[in-house]
Formats: C-alpha cells, sequence, structure tokens
C-alpha cells in the first residue's frame, strides 16, 4: 500500500476568543494518490477548516497533517514553497488579483511558464476567451473557473477544492467537476460540497458534521 499524499490523525481545530469553538474534533483522514475523496456537509461543519488544515494554512490544535510523508512547518509562511509547487487549491470565495489579466492571475501559480497549459485548461472550462480581461469584467461563476484553472495548472500532487461549483449552474458545474476529476490521475482529490450531485464520481464519501468525520455510503 503507498503512502498517502495527505493524511491528519486524530485532528483537532479550535478558534479561540470569548466563545471558543471547536471546528473539528478528532478527526482521521488519508488520501492517496488518484483517489477522489468528497466530503458532504452543512454550512459550519468544517469542511473549510478541514481543508485549510490539510493544506497547512491552519495550525491544528492538536494532532498532526503530514502532506507527502512530511508535516507542514509550524509557521504557516515557511510551506509556501511547496504548496506553490505540489498542492492546488480553490477556495469557496474565488480570489483573483484585480489587476492582472485572467491569463496572469492563472500563470501566477506555474513554477515554470507554460501557456500551452494555461491555454488547455482555459479551453476545457470555457473561459478561453477570457484570458486576456480583468477579473471585474467576470462573472461570479466565471471568476470561479478561473480559480480551478490556476488551481491544476501546476499539475499539483494535491487538488483541495471548497465548494468549487458553488457560483456555477447545473452544467457548468458538473463540466468544472469533471475537470478536477481528471487530475486524479496524476493527483489526490478532495472536494467539499454540500451538493451531492457534485461528488456522485467520488470514489470515496464522507460526511462531515459538527467537526466529526464518518463514511458516506
Amino acid at each position: 500500500m503507498s503512502e498517502p499524499i495527505v493524511q491528519a490523525r486524530d485532528l483537532w481545530l479550535e478558534y479561540g476568543g470569548a466563545r471558543s469553538v471547536r471546528a473539528l474534533r478528532g478527526l482521521t483522514l488519508a488520501v492517496e494518490a488518484g483517489t477522489f475523496v468528497g466530503i458532504m456537509g452543512p454550512s459550519g461543519s468544517g469542511k473549510s477548516s478541514l481543508l485549510y488544515a490539510l493544506a497547512g494554512l491552519r495550525r491544528p490544535t492538536r494532532g498532526s497533517v503530514a502532506f507527502q510523508g512530511a508535516a507542514w512547518p509550524e509557521r504557516i509562511a515557511h510551506g509556501s514553497d511547496r504548496r506553490r509547487s505540489s498542492l492546488g487549491f480553490v477556495f469557496q470565495e474565488p480570489f483573483l488579483v484585480a489587476h492582472w489579466t485572467v491569463g496572469e492571475n492563472i500563470a501566477v501559480q506555474q513554477t515554470k511558464p507554460n501557456a500551452a497549459r494555461i491555454q488547455a485548461l482555459a479551453a476545457s472550462l470555457g473561459i478561453e476567451r477570457l484570458l486576456d480581461e480583468v477579473p471585474d469584467r467576470l462573472s461570479a461563476g466565471e471568476r470561479q473557473r478561473a480559480s480551478i484553472a490556476r488551481a491544476l495548472v501546476n499539475d499539483p500532487m494535491l487538488v483541495l477544492a471548497d465548494e468549487p461549483t458553488s457560483c456555477l449552474d447545473t452544467d457548468s458545474g458538473r463540466n468544472a467537476m469533471s475537470v478536477l476529476a481528471a487530475a486524479r490521475r496524476k493527483a489526490a482529490l478532495v472536494v467539499c460540497s454540500h451538493d451531492a450531485r457534485m461528488l456522485s464520481g467520488a470514489d470515496i464519501r464522507y460526511r462531515l458534521e459538527d467537526g466529526t468525520l464518518s463514511r458516506d455510503d
């Protein structure tokens, strides 16, 4: 059995303040290359917190996360090179730099320039005509598709996607999911969604509720 691309062990994540919130409660998850893991759950169940922890963007309160066999650094900024070279993240709210074109926003993730890869991804997501546009001329769905292209452009080992179809209609959402699913030929893919239809192609499905994970068979 191969070593998982990403593995969380007894993962706890708490947010402090006047009223402490436990976003994740003793969660364990291992995802191998070539596997599409779908995670269902309502708003506030901990889906975003889990993806941020797997990406090394949130330090766990307890437990550990290993990516490609190595723990994320204590300081989040120290893991930025690993994230850029080996991980793609689709955020729930698509963020693009306003004064860059769509093509430039996608290219920023690349470690080696590859215009053909950008063109191919843009075409697969139906945004090839938008590569020279700036983000404020795009709809929310178009920005989200650009964010998906950016996450995939470096052919990462791990792709994490947080509600990647929330701004898309059903047909565009299914197309976006097919593009994401194709990435698992090389990578591990974890997609969080409230829409079961978008996770129909997952190899394994889980349900996340109140910070705990259970198999959804």
